[in-house]
């Protein structure tokens, strides 16, 4: 294995040594059961998925599909699963199922979904309307091959079956070898701009790492070389994020090529090369990014973009979030943490996966959203591409829960840091630590360190809290962290957060746009909801802790609170203060799967109560005959 030249400051524990519990890991084993490590999930779910690779069926009209995606998806998720639950039976269905995709290599190793591997240009517009109802230049034949070539990687590193790395070798080179015979360079291929194809550049940097192969990597640094091009072809992600101007501007209508989520796995690749190379441009180039999502495509829900595209979406209150596109900002900010230990990709983390990642994880645990919303319902897809048991959101989710395991509590050069805290158990290297409950709804944890000599915990202090209490002493530096010793044995250690709400009005002017204009007909996507519930005048939604807030049938609220209500913003000068106090969930909830239940009182002129609960749980239902189920508005 070549080493890193970069190595992380934070690193996560063993995996399965470190388990959640409570709701939310009885949410994460509903999910896994049934969408994993079931029969069901063995035998149709990821059976469907490896039927794609001998029919071969992507490219049999105009328009190119995207089936070959689902298995490379699931079988990342399921190599993680079975990593966490220490599942023997799960890892020798991911091995077999290896196996079966490399039995359908050709000769030359190509192993794919579309019958013509050298169908690689976008499709042509005029030709894919009559079969789709607009004009789409869909291909996906490499950007579904990034994902096979990632799934037999990991399976390989779960099972060290060297048959399995030989198929990703010679699959890797096939795949090289035709590009270069074409004279062809990756950004110039598939859809949006060759994003979803350079998004090989993760997987192909983990094959290099595991050969040593250079040409492997000399193919990596191409893709980086041509995101900084004189003529500025569109991307030049590198280029551009250096400029650091907004990336809605980089060039005209960036709804039609600023694919969100292909261009988050970008930075992720992007990421991974800094480690491998030491360059420290790649590094900036995605930091910067960071920077540029956080303050122009920021969402109401607390993830980025809107709807799967980067089209400054922190200008529109009416939100919906792709939950690849929650789970890969997720990532992003969980590798640049790792990296720099910065607590703004810490704050950020936190608040996407206890607020849009859960909100798309549906209660029952068989199925997800395919976009979480501000209010109204979550948009739901079947029968993506053709297939029937997969969604690519879908089968993403188990990565999203494994990247929460991981971020919550770290080794670092000194010791120990815990990030989140929510209920868990478990080894972190030398340290056994437990959490207990109270965090997401009284502010309130008891953390529990044995250390096996003097050493040192940090606490991290989240931004929304103004102050901390540990063992009774006041500390006051919101977005830090808070480090402690720790004496050999048992260290207990009581925490209480300042849950003071905030109530967060939407800045700037609300701009009503006309029905066919993206952002209305993006967010009701066919009348899935109304257009007259859409917020077009000025609203405020309300954080407590980590947890953005919502009105949800859930938990009683009524359609005129939630839609016909007046606005807060225009009273916000008559209320004095905002007050929150949880309330028993099995008092008021209408299922068994809401979480935390607040009473929310205004205090003032014009004053007045409401029941919130998490906006979570209140609303991750597939809300099929109700489209108005919840709001996070007020």
């Amino acid at each position: 294995m070549i080493p890193y030249r970069i190595e992380n400051l934070f690193n996560p524990p063993t995996p399965g040594k470190l388990r959640l519990r409570g709701m939310i890991a009885d949410q994460m084993e509903t999910f896994f059961n049934e969408r994993v490590t079931s029969d069901f999930a063995r035998d149709t779910i990821l059976a469907e998925c490896e039927e794609q690779f001998r029919l071969r069926n992507d490219d049999e009209l105009p328009v190119g599909y995207w089936r070959g995606e689902f298995w490379g998806k699931w079988v990342i998720s399921g190599c993680r699963v079975a990593r966490y639950e220490s599942d023997e039976r799960l890892r020798e269905t991911l091995h077999k199922s290896a196996l079966e995709i490399i039995s359908t290599a050709d000769p030359d190793g190509y192993i794919g979904t579309y019958r013509d591997k050298q169908n690689i240009f976008p499709a042509d517009p005029e030709k894919t309307k009559p079969v789709v109802g607009w004009p789409c230049n869909w291909n996906w034949n490499l950007w579904c091959r990034k994902y096979t070539l990632w799934g037999m990687l990991e399976v390989f590193d779960l099972t060290k079956d060297e048959k399995i790395l030989d198929a990703a070798i010679k699959f890797t080179d096939q795949y090289i070898g035709m590009l270069e015979a074409m004279g062809v360079r990756p950004g110039e291929t598939g859809t949006f701009n060759g994003l979803p194809t350079c998004s090989i550049l993760k997987p192909m940097l983990i094959l290099y790492r595991l050969t040593g192969e250079r040409r492997y990597l000399n193919f990596a640094l191409g893709i980086a070389d041509d995101w900084e091009r004189s003529d500025s072809h569109i991307p030049n992600l590198i280029a551009n994020a250096l400029s650091m101007k907004p990336l809605h501007e980089w060039y005209p209508k960036s709804q039609n090529w600023a694919k969100a989520y292909e261009m988050m796995s970008c930075l992720d690749g992007l990421v991974e090369l800094y480690r491998v190379t030491g360059v420290e441009k790649y590094l900036t180039a995605v930091e910067n990014m960071y920077a540029l999502l956080s303050e122009n495509e920021a969402n109401q829900v607390l993830s980025v973009g809107f709807n799967d595209i980067f089209a400054n979406a922190s200008a529109y209150p009416n939100s919906i979030s792709e939950p690849c596109d929650v789970i890969h900002w997720m990532r992003l900010c969980y590798e640049l943490f790792c990296l720099t230990g910065d607590g703004k990709y810490a704050e950020s983390f936190e608040a996407a996966f206890y607020n849009p990642f859960l909100a798309s994880v549906f209660a029952d645990g068989k199925w997800g959203a395919r976009g979480v919303r501000s209010s109204g319902r979550h948009m739901v897809a079947v029968g993506q591409a053709g297939m029937k048991y997969s969604h690519c959101c879908v089968n993403n989710i188990p990565r999203g829960f494994m990247n929460a395991v991981d971020f919550a509590v770290m080794e670092y050069r000194n010791g120990l840091a815990v990030n989140l805290y929510g209920e868990c158990i478990g080894q972190v290297g030398r340290f056994k630590v437990k959490i207990d409950e109270g965090y997401l709804e009284r502010g309130a944890v008891t953390v529990q360190i044995k250390a096996p000599e003097t050493s040192e915990v940090s606490f991290r202090i989240p931004m929304w809290s103004e102050s901390v209490s540990v063992k009774g002493k006041t500390f006051i530096n919101p977005g830090s962290r808070l480090n402690l010793k720790l004496r050999a044995g048992l260290n207990v250690f009581e925490i209480k957060f300042d849950m003071k709400p905030r109530v967060i009005l939407f800045p700037g002017k609300i701009e009503r746009f006309d029905k066919n204009d993206f952002r209305v007909a993006r967010f009701i996507n066919g009348n899935d909801v109304r257009e007259c519930d859409m917020v077009f005048d000025r609203r405020a939604v309300l954080r407590y802790g980590a947890l953005l807030l919502c009105r949800s049938k859930l938990i009683g609220s009524s359609e005129e609170e939630m839609f016909g209500s007046e606005s807060i913003a225009e009273k916000e000068l008559c209320f004095t203060d905002c007050i929150v106090e949880p309330v028993s969930p099995e008092s008021v909830r209408k299922v068994d799967t809401v979480r935390n239940v607040f009473r929310v009182k205004f205090v003032g002129d014009g004053g007045f109560e409401t029941l919130m609960c998490d906006y979570a749980t209140g609303s991750n239902h597939w809300s099929e005959d109700d489209d108005r189920l919840f709001s996070i508005w007020l």
